[in-house]
């Protein structure tokens, strides 16, 4: 399959297949367009013919022809493969027919599993009017494919009867095979709700026990699990499928912004009642491959918890989970109701009105520690202060992290000077260390990070500049000198394809200037690491250094501290 991919991009050129979708110009040795996975109004996809590869600075997708045409067409890999090769003139001779027909024959399945389950909802009467009970149109049923699963071994029965082998069925995760060695269906007496992948192609299964199974059976039997979700299978990993995102992802990127609830019911009340960039969690926790899936696509997510002390809690350790991917995070306060479904059965428009109001998570914590309390005792008011600084300590914009010291001040009563310097004594272990040995360039960086980035971004603009980079190659951390010893390799591609969407059109004069700039900014920041740095070591030594160790160290520290200033006046 290898030697067929690189023939098929050797004979077809990525420009020009571009061109037949989008409209391309010219970026330096790149071009940009405007990309056709999200609505934005300046150009922020990037076309590389050298690499061959395009990436969007706006939403993040990322690839090669193939999975810009898996993408645009909406193909699987197998299929978006032979579309190419048509295009090539080329027969393909070494896919692997085992692999093909392993993902063909497990979309067949659930394929057919969706439609025997809907229809066995339109048989049940019963099931349907739980559903209505709870809120849901038939519309909504009907456009998110929910079934019923009978029980027994009905399906395991009617996919046999399709030509399915039972094995095939258990290996899809649409049956299990009992002790007594026959095979069962896995959704026995069940609401099912099926799962998409990103190309909205129907990958897995949740299914919900009905309030009568809930009441008959075994509490201790597997059976009586309020949730079961598909197992994981080739085409099913649950910890990269958000519930419903092939259907909203359009409209988080339009609006920026993720409503995030858990669980299907509450994905399909808010989606009835209008709010369409909402996504749900379902079958497991929210994993990073999630929150990098969305960050692509939003810059907020609005996230609903339970109105007391376990929701408090829960919010204030996703502040730290979200931060680290640098979302704004809001909370949906669903006020008197449990869940959105609840809330869209009593008042259909509570949850439009809800996802409109819904308050910064800063916002929402500082009037439950101040807003309700008329005095507090200093060393309360000491801990509760030290407690959401540690929070605000987390977030990784600084522009960010400066609102909320205003209005924490405001809050408080406390100055913001005494709260930024009670900040500041607040130690956090440093993370994606330049110098660890398995270190990775963050996506979320530093300041130091943000300059590098910028000037490498420069220098593939620009070849002139990067000799000069070279020669000042150690005051760049360390997991960034591996791409000016290698322009070439891997690792730059991105810096290469932001050039073009950084500095293509900007005048040799301004980008000198920038590059100047840049260059004094770097060493400032490299001397005032090394400032740092001998600060803590003879901080560590205090009392061990002999008169002779010391005088060295205030001469090494005077030293840096005269080159900062002569660098900070060279301005």
């Amino acid at each position: 399959m290898a030697k067929d991919i690189d023939l098929i991009k050797e004979r077809i050129d990525l420009t020009d297949l571009m061109r037949s979708y989008i409209t391309l110009t010219p970026a330096g040795k790149n071009f940009k367009a405007l990309c056709p996975f999200h609505q934005e109004k300046s150009p922020s996809f990037i076309v590389s013919p050298e690499r061959k590869r395009w990436h969007c600075f706006g939403c993040g997708e990322d690839g090669d022809l193939i999975t810009f045409v898996m993408k645009y067409e909406n193909l699987e890999f197998p299929e978006a493969l032979r579309m190419l090769a048509e295009k090539a003139g080329i027969e393909l001779q070494s896919v692997n027919p085992a692999i093909q027909k392993e993902y063909g024959l497990l979309y067949s399945l659930h394929d057919d599993a969706t439609a025997f389950y809907k229809n066995a909802l339109l048989k049940n009467e019963h099931v349907r009017a739980y559903l209505k009970a709870r809120g849901l149109s038939d519309e909504t049923i009907e456009e998110f494919n929910l079934g019923f699963a009978p029980g027994g071994d009905t399906l395991t029965l009617h996919l046999i009867k399709k030509g399915y082998d039972v094995l095939d069925i258990a290996r899809a995760g649409l049956a299990y095979k009992t002790q007594r060695g026959l095979y069962k269906d896995r959704f026995a007496s069940r609401i099912v709700f099926p799962i998409a992948n990103h190309l909205g192609k129907v990958v897995a299964f949740t299914g919900r026990i009905t309030p009568e199974a809930e009441n008959t059976t075994d509490p201790n039997s597997i059976d009586a699990a309020k949730y079961l979700n598909s197992p994981e299978t080739p085409i099913f990993n649950k910890s990269k499928i958000l519930y419903g995102l092939d259907r909203s992802k359009s409209a988080i990127a339009h609006a920026r912004t993720a409503v995030l609830v858990e669980g299907q019911m509450d994905f399909l009340a808010v989606w009835q009642s209008g709010v369409r960039n909402v996504v749900a969690v379902s079958g497991t926790g929210l994993t990073p491959h999630h929150l990098e899936r969305l960050r692509r696509l939003a810059d907020s997510i609005i996230i609903n918890f339970d109105n007391d002390e376990a929701g408090l809690k829960a919010l204030e350790r996703a502040l730290e989970i979200f931060s680290s991917f640098d979302f704004h995070l809001k909370v949906l306060d669903l006020g008197k109701y449990k869940d959105a479904a609840d809330a869209s059965v009593a008042e259909p428009q509570y949850i439009p009105k809800a996802v409109e109001w819904a308050k910064p998570a800063f916002t929402y914590l500082f009037d439950h520690y101040f807003g309700a309390r008329e005095s507090m005792e200093i060393p309360e008011k000491k801990r509760i202060l030290r407690h959401l600084l540690t929070k605000i300590k987390s977030v990784k914009s600084a522009v960010e992290q400066n609102i909320w010291i205003k209005e924490l001040s405001k809050m408080s009563g406390i100055g913001e000077n005494a709260l930024l310097s009670e900040l500041n004594s607040i130690n956090e272990a440093r993370k994606d260390s330049p110098e660890a040995p398995e270190a990775s360039i963050p996506s979320e960086k530093r300041r130091v990070d943000l300059i590098s980035g910028r000037l490498l971004s420069i220098a593939f603009a620009r070849q002139e500049f990067m000799p000069e980079l070279k020669l000042k190659q150690q005051i760049f951390p360390a997991i960034y000198r591996p791409l000016l010893d290698n322009p070439k390799g891997d690792n730059a591609i991105m810096f290469d394809m932001r050039s073009s969407f950084e500095f293509a059109n900007m005048s040799g004069e301004d980008v000198k200037k920038e590059f100047v700039e840049l260059v004094r900014n770097l060493e400032l920041e490299d001397l005032k690491g090394k400032r740092v740095a001998l600060q803590e070591k003879t901080r560590a030594r205090q009392g061990s250094l002999s008169e002779t160790e010391l005088g060295a160290h205030m001469s090494e520290f005077y030293e840096i501290s005269k080159k900062i200033d002569d660098l900070q006046n060279s301005v």
